[in-house]
């Protein structure tokens, strides 16, 4: 079976409805719920294949949080095609939430880290006028050049207003972390996890994900580098 195609992953939503699991956004995760996993989206290069996962979870009646980027040089959030589709995701009851890159960008352009992560997700907020909760930090190649340290290596996300930050101890440590970085699932098979861990956080990035074969997606760039 394809690892990376949209039959495997209804297939890895479906075991793990079968296994009793709830699958949430961060933003509707409950506690007191023996049985979760946070599917995480963080949208890094391109929109393809963001409908296509968020209809799947839908169909199921699961919810996800989708991570999107204000810097990208490959997609402009704030275009009608975006906008559009972050109106559908939120209607189906999927959580939209920022993938900051507050390190690597205030680098470059000389700006206070602290100051540009406030400032990306006030920007989100002020377009679409919904409160972001969730956030996670985008890697690449570019950080690693620099040595880059990451955002929470020197300063706190939480003091930006978020509710919800993805690489805290409580959803990567305390729960098991999965995640399909580079297109590799680094711990082998998701689903041989099923029911080994009560609570799990399950990233997952649209880029790498296809119905029939990547090259029939349409326009995309994956650089090189390091996904978190």
């Amino acid at each position: 079976m394809l690892q990376f195609s949209y039959n495997f992953f209804a297939h890895l939503l479906d075991s793990a409805l079968n296994h009793g699991y709830r699958i949430t956004s961060f933003e509707k995760y409950d506690t007191l719920q023996p049985q979760t996993i946070i599917m995480r989206h963080d949208v890094d290069y391109t929109l393809n294949g963001v409908r296509e996962l968020a209809e799947i979870e839908f169909d199921r009646g699961c919810t996800a949080t989708y991570l999107f980027r204000v810097h990208a040089d490959e997609y402009n959030l704030f275009s009608c095609l975006a906008a559009s589709l972050v109106q559908q995701l939120r209607q189906m009851g999927h959580e939209i939430g920022l993938h900051f890159e507050a390190m690597n960008v205030g680098r470059a352009l000389g700006l206070d880290p602290p100051s540009l992560l406030l400032r990306e997700k006030k920007v989100i907020e002020s377009i679409f006028g919904f409160p972001v909760r969730t956030c996670s930090e985008h890697r690449e190649l570019s950080g690693q050049i620099h040595s880059t340290p990451l955002f929470d290596e020197l300063y706190d996300p939480y003091a930006a207003g978020f509710d919800f930050y993805s690489m805290d101890r409580r959803f990567c440590k305390d729960m098991k972390y999965l995640s399909d970085s580079n297109a590799n699932w680094r711990e082998g098979d998701p689903l041989k996890h099923y029911g080994k861990h009560p609570r799990m956080q399950v990233l997952i990035h649209p880029d790498w994900w296809f119905e029939r074969d990547l090259l029939l997606k349409g326009p995309y760039v994956h650089p090189r580098g390091t996904h978190i």
